[in-house]
C-alpha cells in the first residue's frame, strides 16, 4: 500500500466518522421527530460512499501499477 493510498483511506475513515456517526443519525432523528421531511440527500451520501471509495481507491492503485 503506497503513501498515497494510506493518505486517501485515512481521509475516508475520517468521512465514514463523521457521515455514519453524526450526519446520518441526525438527519434520521430530524425526520423521525417531524421536523424535515425525507432526507433523500442523506441516502445518497450514504449509499454512495462505499461506492466512491472503492472507485477511488481502485484508480490510484492502477495508476501506481502503471508508473
Amino acid at each position: 500500500m503506497s503513501k498515497s493510498e494510506k493518505k486517501w483511506r485515512r481521509f475516508y475513515m475520517m468521512m465514514y466518522i463523521f457521515i455514519y456517526g453524526i450526519y446520518v443519525p441526525y438527519n434520521l432523528f430530524m425526520w423521525l421527530g417531524g421536523n424535515e421531511g425525507f432526507p433523500y440527500a442523506m441516502l445518497g451520501i450514504a449509499l454512495g460512499l462505499p461506492m466512491m471509495k472503492k472507485n477511488h481507491i481502485n484508480s490510484i492503485r492502477e495508476k501506481e501499477q502503471n508508473v
